[in-house]
């Protein structure tokens, strides 16, 4: 089981509103042409929304092999449009850095990680320490790790950088793909869009300047601009706050993040399951036990302690060994820092 998102776009929006209000989700789990079933109910199918075009359905029962279809529905008067074609959803981005089953093979590999029924973990446990060991190393480089949408970042006009066209560093990277690149004037009037081969981007550091193509100048990045911006670009004006906007996607793509990010994820990953475990040596919080019949006796002792876990060494080891690569992940991501007293 695994929460599984499906993405629904509704591209004639205003058609569709004029005769439902709702989208129904259906779930097949066994194929394509499998029986489908209403995975929504009242209270649960998605509410059209003018000018919304994109909706998810988050399926918390979900498995990737299962397949979905959507439908409109009018929930006054019952009316209901045919299905859609099907589809399979999207699982949680952060299972793709790191499955269950790598975690378990490479990392917790000859360990009995089960509870005193000699039942293994469930997998949603393994699940939840891999989404918060995403985030945990997220919150450290301070960058995205998994895919982010930014719509629209504001960067403000200086003629100092529109002289190296138009350079700028985006506030988020490193960077999946750069959709558009809009000047617009203070009123909010569009001013440009630039042509997407313009665009040139460093993916890595966010470094994004405005490169015109063979048909433009080379000496000017922002050719064809005259009118009412034309005085900010050759005025007195040295700054247009938030003239630029900038729409792209950050963090990595899916099959793409560093090896040894995802080294330090599972090492991390490792903690939770690993604690449970150690906890449950023998019993919880049990640190010895002793076993007497008729007059024989036998007993054994686990590291479990209040300062000490069952699977100690390898949590000490793991730990040590995320300290020292973080240290270079963060060198490599943000640089040297420096203190001015």
């Amino acid at each position: 089981m695994a929460v599984i998102t499906l993405k629904i776009v509704v591209s004639n929006l205003t058609e569709v509103m004029q005769h439902f209000d709702r989208i129904k989700v259906y779930r097949s789990i066994n194929g394509p042409s499998g029986t489908y079933i209403e995975a929504t109910d009242p209270t649960t199918r998605l509410a059209l929304e003018s000018g919304k075009t994109a909706y998810e359905f988050v399926d918390e029962a979900g498995d990737p092999d299962y397949y979905y279809k959507s439908s409109y529905y009018n929930s006054v008067s019952g009316l209901e449009s045919s299905k859609s074609d099907a589809q399979q959803g999207e699982g949680d981005a952060a299972l793709d850095i790191i499955t269950v089953q790598e975690l378990k093979d490479h990392y917790l590999f000859g360990l009995d990680l089960t509870n005193d029924s000699g039942e293994p973990y469930p997998n949603s446990m393994y699940e939840a320490f891999i989404k918060a060991a995403v985030k945990w190393l997220e919150q450290k480089l301070d960058i995205p790790i998994l895919p982010k949408s930014i719509e629209e970042e504001k960067h403000d006009y200086m003629r100092e950088e529109y002289r190296q066209y138009m350079w700028m560093k985006l506030f988020q990277y490193p960077i999946i793909d750069v959709e558009s690149v809009k000047l617009v004037l203070p009123t909010e009037v569009l001013v440009k869009e630039f042509d997407r081969s313009w665009i040139h981007v460093n993916r890595e550091n966010g470094h994004l300047q405005l490169i015109p193509g063979a048909n433009a100048s080379v000496t000017v990045p922002l050719v064809g601009i005259t009118g009412t911006f034309y005085p900010y670009l050759y005025g007195s004006a040295r700054l247009v706050p938030d003239a630029f906007r900038v729409k792209y996607t950050a963090g990595f793509e899916s099959g793409k993040v560093p090896d040894n990010m995802k080294d330090i994820i599972a090492k991390k990953a490792c903690f939770g399951p690993l604690n449970i475990a150690g906890d449950l040596l023998g019993g919880a919080g049990i640190a010895s036990q002793s076993i007497s019949v008729d007059g024989l006796s036998q007993s054994f002792n686990t590291t479990s302690s209040a300062t000490s876990a069952g699977y100690g060494a390898r949590l000490i080891q793991y730990n040590k060994e995320i300290r020292e690569d973080l240290k270079s992940l963060e060198r490599y991501w943000k640089g040297l820092k420096f203190t001015v007293a």
